[in-house]
């Protein structure tokens, strides 16, 4: 039932007018209210300098156009880790610049804390560094190009309109290396497609998936190998492929726990640990039963382990055109960085620690690290503005007797008429969230296995013009819903008639950035507690407040699944008062006060007195003391 979701959730529940917002007394740290920031003077900070960063003079100014005054804590931090060079003279550091993991909470600007130093640290700068010195590898191609805009606002495309970061296969949009199971039908063949395109520019940095990445590659290698008069290719595509051989410097995964798989393999971790600890107990039972004379206990039953496969991106580091990965530098970047993924590149570089494979960086410490709440400190992965909600989908009348079934549905099973319930039970959900919401503000919705295409079909059905999806962040081309049949007097949908609404597929949540959005709707709770922090992390981005919401449906699954990614990040779920709750909540403790007083009067000593041994406390004393003493520990 409703009453039991809430139940299972109570223990991160708080209530929205409640005095939560005040600090705790306990507190180890304080945090002070911001003070307004004055800007300097122009004349006072020199024109190279962005803050305390110097990135030169052009980039500077084009970073405070685009209304970044400055950076950020962990920009600043990245800057000063990944500029630096050692000197030769020092054995125990290697010359070439430190490799990095840039660890963060969402929005706080982690693809501009490795692009800057990368850029600053060109050796030829926007125009002499050549074809392909830094690649950037994502899990999608949309992540790629949203990459590209950022490179585009810093290195300003050319007058043709050619960026300086080339986006391998960005004209497939629908690409992704979550397809890596599906059978290669001639993939390399795709290599000479995207070379050709790339042949027409010498875009100093590439992005794109691994797996085309890879394809781009091969189809170098492939060219400069064979002799001229061997292979049809153009004098523009040998160069450009000798560029991508030579001119490698530097390598970025942004979202590098999504492209190696990390969660994959600490299941795959924590499996074989427990497989290791039965072994023992086992060895151990059956001693015990040889030195008692009895039957060993029964052998158990085999289970499959499920094991990590070699990702896309571990073969593209196998594959790339370098002597040795210690010849490049190698950034990470993520908001869900832990101790897995950082063994995995220290087994991917064979290096003896991982703080030897790469240096970590997290920015100044947020105020919550250093709390003594236990779930502030679990909390830092997620914007600190950013509230957590859910909503009970009702589900009530499923599993009814079908009484009035639709011509279309009678050939369907019981349980698929049912999904079908749930589905629009969901939808239904959705839709009243949106129109309960005080202010309808720019919101992405992750559909879940609703899809995306259902609600985009739903919400236009509803009177909604700009519902966009991933293929129309813009909204440039949305096309209004003009048939005329829009009822003027529902209020809730002229609310949001005009309000952009982002429906977007959980696997592209990840570094995507709108920074207007004020609401995340997820349609279910996420696999996992790192999805919830990507998804969820696509609002409260820099500074700003926001609101994640997720729907529930009342069966244990989803109940106990959200429950658990609340333990792992130390959500606390709003819960708004109504008036009558609020005027409750203002008198209800000072009244329960007053009765348990009056109660405890009542009783006689010895009776107060076994109160007290059942708390543990002490029983010597007069009424009056032995009263205050239980009314203290209430």
């Amino acid at each position: 039932t409703v009453q039991d979701v809430f139940d299972v959730l109570a223990p991160w529940m708080t209530s929205i007018n409640s005095d939560e917002s005040a600090q705790d007394n306990d507190d180890e740290v304080v945090q002070k209210p911001e003070e307004p920031v004055e800007l300097e003077d122009e004349k006072k900070t020199p024109p190279f300098l962005w803050g305390s960063l110097p990135v030169g003079p052009v980039i500077a100014t084009r970073l405070r156009s685009s209304d970044r005054p400055s950076p950020t804590s962990v920009q600043c931090a990245a800057f000063n880790m990944l500029t630096a060079t050692q000197s030769k003279n020092n054995k125990n550091v290697p010359t070439k610049r430190t490799n990095a993991i840039i660890a963060s909470p969402t929005g706080t600007g982690k693809t501009l804390a490795y692009l800057l130093p990368l850029l600053c640290t060109s050796p030829g700068g926007q125009k002499g560094e050549g074809a392909g010195g830094v690649l950037i590898v994502t899990p999608t191609i949309e992540l790629a190009c949203q990459i590209q805009r950022e490179v585009d606002t810093l290195w300003p495309p050319s007058e043709d309109g050619k960026s300086s970061l080339f986006v391998v296969g960005a004209n497939e949009m629908n690409a992704s290396d979550d397809n890596e199971d599906k059978e290669e039908e001639d993939v390399w063949s795709q290599g000479r497609t995207i070379l050709r395109s790339m042949a027409s520019g010498s875009a100093p940095l590439i992005a794109g998936t691994p797996k085309m990445l890879r394809m781009l590659y091969r189809e170098a290698e492939t060219i400069v190998k064979r002799p001229d008069d061997a292979y049809p290719f153009t004098r523009e595509e040998r160069e450009t492929s000798i560029a991508l051989l030579s001119n490698l410097r530097a390598i970025v995964l942004d979202e590098a726990d999504r492209l190696l798989r990390t969660e994959a393999v600490a299941r795959e971790t924590a499996e074989r640990k427990q497989r290791k600890i039965d072994q023992q107990k086992r060895a151990e039972a059956e001693e015990l039963a040889l030195g008692n004379n009895v039957r060993p206990p029964p052998p158990p039953k085999k289970k499959r382990l499920i094991v990590a496969r070699q990702t896309q991106t571990e073969l593209l580091l196998r594959d790339l055109p370098v002597p040795s990965l210690d010849d490049v530098q190698i950034i990470c970047a993520s908001a869900t960085i832990g101790r897995t993924m950082r063994r995995q590149l220290m087994q991917i570089l064979g290096a003896p620690s991982a703080d030897a494979a790469a240096a970590l960086i997290t920015g100044v410490e947020d105020a919550r690290v250093k709390s003594k709440d236990a779930e502030k400190r679990k909390s830092v992965l997620l914007p600190e503005k950013l509230q957590h909600e859910f909503r009970v989908v009702d589900i009530s009348d499923i599993g009814a007797e079908d009484k009035d079934v639709d011509n279309d549905d009678r050939d369907l099973s019981v349980s698929e008429r049912n999904e079908i319930r749930r589905t629009a039970a969901t939808i239904q959900c959705m839709w009243d969230t949106m129109v309960n919401m005080e202010v309808a503000k720019p919101t992405i919705i992750f559909p879940g296995r609703v899809g995306v295409e259902r609600v985009q079909e739903e919400l236009k059905a509803l009177g909604l013009e700009d519902v966009r999806t991933l293929r129309n962040l813009s909204g440039d081309s949305h096309e209004a819903n003009n048939d005329g049949d829009e009822d003027d007097d529902v209020t809730e949908t002229s609310t949001w008639k005009n309000i952009p609404v982002y429906i977007i597929g959980e696997r592209f949540a990840r570094g995507l950035d709108l920074p207007e959005v004020g609401n995340v709707i997820m349609l279910a709770p996420p696999s996992s507690a790192a999805g919830y922090a990507h998804m969820a992390g696509r609002t409260g981005r820099s500074g700003r407040e926001g609101t994640a919401i997720t729907l529930v449906r009342p069966r244990n699954t989803e109940v106990q699944r959200l429950a658990a990614i609340a333990e792992t990040l130390g959500l606390k779920f709003q819960k708004e008062l109504s008036e009558e709750e609020k005027d409750e909540e203002e008198v209800v403790e000072p009244v329960q006060a007053a009765l348990d007083e009056a109660d405890l009067s009542s009783m006689t000593v010895p009776e107060l007195k076994e109160l007290l041994k059942e708390k543990g406390l002490k029983v010597s004393g007069k009424k009056a003391e032995l009263i205050e003493r239980l009314t203290d520990s209430a």
